[in-house]
């Protein structure tokens, strides 16, 4: 054996022994993000399934909810995409490399839920098809054009979704409770009203005028519902058969700023225990609550003491 071939030997053995530790190292379960996309890069983000498609888009520093409908985002929702979606962790060994596990895991083009993301010029810069688990603290999940699935260490199916009502803004009113110069009430116990003075609250209806401090817990439910107002869900495109109820309310709530603006709201029963709300006179979009939310406002005198 000549010098030139004994070089060629010894190549050939230190390719085979490189090829065997990468084998090897491939094998070795480690835990790895299964999201590559750049998070700060991401402006547009789409959830789909085959009945439905929904968008997020960034403008001006906010997430919008652009289509089927143009509503601020839920900051929360957007927030868990984030934290929880894009960091979601997984092994690198996939769970099956088979297209016949696709049905056991809900990870078909048909049955499966797709999240992709887009940058600024709406490339694409990271897509998957999430499926479902029987497991509550795991996502199946593979790439579109992969047969490979992994086990997302996390339940992320609450969090990809196409209902709106996740998605919309449940917050509808944000005000410094400093800022309010009165609240009207008309329920169908009583008609009162509540006006600040100083360091405390004044209380008035047809029979009665109270002083009310500011711990009385009737009135500090009263203003904590009203400087955040949340909605529980929302009542699309559905005025007119509404109308006739919110024409005699079950719940009228007047409030006056200091600034000089107002807000006025109808509260009408729906179907027990839930009611619609119509927030300054919208047709638009009209607001679920719930009578717990409601029973705050439905308050006479002997609350107040």
């Amino acid at each position: 054996m000549n010098k030139k071939q004994k070089i060629y030997i010894g190549i050939l053995i230190v390719l085979v022994i490189v090829f065997l530790i990468t084998k090897m190292s491939n094998n070795v379960e480690k835990r790895i993000r299964f999201f590559q996309a750049d998070s700060a890069k991401i402006k547009t983000i789409e959830i789909s399934n085959i009945k439905d498609t929904l968008r997020l888009s960034k403008s001006n520093g906010d997430w919008m909810l652009v289509y089927p409908m143009e509503y601020p985002a839920d900051e929360y929702q957007i927030k868990n995409i984030f934290v929880k979606v894009l960091k979601v962790e997984t092994s690198n060994l996939p769970i099956s490399e088979n297209e016949s596990s696709f049905d056991t895991y809900k990870v078909t083009n048909s049955q499966g839920t797709w999240i992709k993301f887009f940058d600024e010029n709406n490339n694409l810069l990271d897509e998957a098809i999430i499926g479902k688990s029987s497991s509550s603290g795991s996502t199946p999940a593979r790439r579109p054009d992969k047969t490979k699935i992994y086990k997302l260490e996390d339940n992320i199916n609450r969090i990809i979704t196409t209902n709106t009502d996740n998605w919309r803004e449940k917050i509808i009113l944000e005000i410094d409770e400093n800022n309010i110069s009165k609240i009207s009430v008309i329920c169908d116990i009583n008609a009162y009203e509540l006006v600040p003075a100083d360091s405390i609250w004044y209380y008035t209806d047809e029979k009665s005028n109270l002083r009310v401090s500011l711990d009385n817990k009737t009135l500090r439910a009263i203003l904590s519902a009203l400087s955040k107002l949340s909605v529980t869900g929302f009542v699309d495109n559905k005025y007119e058969v509404y109308k006739e109820k919110l024409i005699s309310p079950d719940l009228e709530i007047g409030i006056e700023l200091f600034d000089g603006s107002t807000h006025y709201l109808r509260i009408a029963i729906d179907k027990d225990p839930k009611y619609v709300l119509q927030f300054d006179n919208k047709t638009d979009y009209l607001y679920s609550v719930y009578n717990n939310w409601v029973e705050k406002f439905t308050k006479d005198a002997m609350d107040f003491k």
